[in-house]
Parts: structure tokens; C-alpha cells; sequence
């Protein structure tokens, strides 16, 4: 069984936890990795808790799983990580299912119930979290979170470090800049520009919750 160190104590983590350790024991996770204290006594995590700097040697295993839902985080993390000698396995839960022509690159976890189609092209460390369905034909970028329930459809490029809110539909053909983020809940009918923040039915971008 793949040996594996967590990064990330908060729901994420947890959800990753039931899905690929406790209820189908598709990997062992020898402990988990945070800033925060406390969580993973809190809710009773498996494995030991590793604050600071890990190696390796340290933790007992080169292989590391992200499970952080920010993009700019994860993209830091995982450049520190791979330069300390960690390697990012793909994960991809048994009740999904996964096109035989999609590529799913270094880092990426499909989370339960999710269907990547035909020539689907997922990118470094991308996340899918449970019930996201992904057409035909569709990029999305590294680092980027697509969370519970989105539907994405065929041809759809959505750009690297870009969040997508849960219940959110982007419509076929759509482009979404890098580092963009959907709100839960909207439907995207036109082209989002980078970085930009879209909210509502049809989406709009709300200038106002932008951050440079």
C-alpha cells in the first residue's frame, strides 16, 4: 500500500482521509503536515503530526499529498516540497470514473463520484473534490480547486491557480483566466479574464471582491 504524508489538517484533509484511508484504504498515511496545532489532535487524524520542516527521511515516506484547497498555497507548498525530495502521487477514487484518453498529471486527486471524459487534460496538482463532472475535451489548469458539484463542460479551459465554487457550471467552450475565481452556485455563459472574480446566474464579475 502507498505510504503517504498528508499536507493539510483542515476539511480537506479530513474528507481525502475518509475517502482514500478510512473507508477504501487505497493508501497509509503516516501523518500529516500543518501550520495549525491543534487540528489533527482535534479530529483525531491518523498517523503522527509533523510541524515545521519535513524531509523524506523524516516522516518516512517521499510521497506527499496536498490536500489544501487555496491555489497560491498549494503551488508554494509543493515547490518547497519537491525541492526537500517529495514526489506527488495521482489519486483517483474507485467510484469516479476516468476516461482511458484523460491525462491526469503530477499531484491531481479525483475525489468520489466525479466523471472526467474523453481527452480531459487535468494539471499539476489540480483537485477535484466529490460529484464534479468534466466534458470532453476540457483543461484545467495546475494548482486549481474545483470543489463539490461542478460541471464543467466540454471544451472548457479553465486557467492555472483558478478556483471554482462548488454547484458552479461553466458552459461549453468557456475560457477561464489564470488565477480566477467562480463563485459557488454560478453559471458562467462568457469568457472570464484573468484573475478576475465572477458571481451569480449568469456570472458577473464583481470587481469590488478582487484582490491584487
Amino acid at each position: 500500500m502507498l505510504k503517504v504524508l498528508v499536507i493539510g489538517t483542515g476539511g480537506l484533509a479530513r474528507e481525502l482521509t475518509s475517502y482514500f484511508a478510512e473507508d477504501y484504504q487505497l493508501v497509509e498515511i503516516v501523518g500529516f503536515s500543518s501550520t495549525n496545532l491543534d487540528e489533527h489532535g482535534q479530529f483525531n487524524l491518523p498517523g503522527a503530526f509533523f510541524a515545521g520542516e519535513v524531509t523524506p527521511d523524516t516522516v518516512g515516506t517521499s510521497q506527499a499529498v496536498i490536500a489544501i484547497g487555496n491555489p497560491r498555497v498549494k503551488r508554494a507548498i509543493s515547490e518547497k516540497l519537491r525541492a526537500a525530495g517529495f514526489s506527488f502521487p495521482t489519486l483517483v477514487h474507485p467510484s469516479s470514473v476516468v476516461s482511458s484518453s484523460a491525462l491526469l498529471s503530477e499531484g491531481v486527486v479525483v475525489s468520489p463520484n466525479c466523471t472526467v471524459s474523453p481527452r480531459v487534460q487535468l494539471g499539476n496538482f489540480c483537485y477535484l473534490n466529490f460529484c464534479c463532472g468534466v466534458g470532453h475535451d476540457a483543461v484545467v489548469g495546475a494548482y486549481s480547486q474545483v470543489n463539490p458539484g461542478c460541471q464543467l463542460g466540454g471544451f472548457v479551459t479553465i486557467g492555472e491557480g483558478s478556483l471554482v465554487g462548488s454547484g458552479s457550471t461553466i458552459l461549453q467552450g468557456i475560457s477561464v483566466g489564470r488565477e480566477a475565481t467562480i463563485a459557488s452556485g454560478s453559471v458562467v455563459f462568457t469568457r472570464v479574464a484573468d484573475g478576475a472574480t465572477m458571481m451569480g446566474n449568469p456570472a458577473k464579475r464583481m470587481r469590488a471582491l478582487e484582490t491584487q
